[in-house]
């Protein structure tokens, strides 16, 4: 192989190897944020496993999975001969969380004592926002007939906080299948990477056999010319 074609040669094997080093910091760097895509996985898994419902007894026992229902605007709303509590749920500007506004509308009521939220009665809706404090259970204050006094989560006695045996199952099989799908995306990563430090490999060891022909040819041009 002559000088020319030897340097172009070893200039096309930098660039090879040069690509060959980028791509491997690439799939590196993948590897490490599907690392973290992992973590947070588990994470998901731990919430999953820790997740609190309320739900209702009416005389704080019963099981949450199979006697208890959901915590509900409907069953706090509702009226006694229906099964509910007769009570009221409001924001946290003291107005009265509805569905929807009465029809027909109080004559004696002003349309901003209310707050529409057609969510209210979702289940998971409504719990949320009675956890995190954005609504309030109120019920008539015994000792002031005619008042409206607000009712802690904490202090209840028909509100039961617990995990539902069914919720493990969920965040348990979403957790194993998300394990497996990521794994699957490492192991790969790992195939790629190894093929390309194997072809890197050859790839250095074929430079260093034609930076041997192109030292010998300077050599052999000295000695001519020398």
């Amino acid at each position: 192989m002559g000088m020319t074609a030897s340097q172009a040669r070893f200039l096309t094997l930098t660039a090879r190897k040069n690509n060959l080093e980028f791509e491997i910091q690439q799939t590196t760097q993948a590897k490490m944020l599907l690392a973290q895509q992992q973590d947070a996985n588990a994470l998901l898994w731990s919430n999953g496993m820790n997740t609190q419902h309320l739900y209702y007894s009416a005389d704080g026992t019963g099981s949450v999975t199979e006697d208890m229902p959901r915590l509900s605007y409907q069953i706090v709303t509702g009226t006694y001969t229906d099964g509910g509590l007769d009570m009221r749920v409001r924001d946290q500007y003291n107005r009265l969380v509805v569905p929807s506004l009465p029809d027909p509308f109080p004559e004696d009521d002003d349309i901003a004592n209310y707050v529409v939220e057609p969510n209210c009665l979702q289940a998971d809706y409504f719990e949320e926002n009675i956890k995190t404090g954005n609504w309030m259970i109120q019920q008539i204050d015994p000792a002031n007939p005619g008042e409206w006094t607000d009712v802690s989560v904490a202090g209840s006695t028909f509100i039961y906080q617990g995990a539902d045996s069914s919720d493990f199952q969920i965040a348990a099989a979403d957790y194993d299948a998300e394990v497996e799908r990521l794994e699957s995306i490492d192991k790969r990563f790992d195939m790629r990477i190894q093929q390309l430090s194997t072809e890197q490999k050859a790839i250095e060891n074929e430079m260093d056999s034609v930076k041997k022909v192109i030292d010998k040819n300077i050599e052999e041009t000295f000695k001519t010319f020398g």
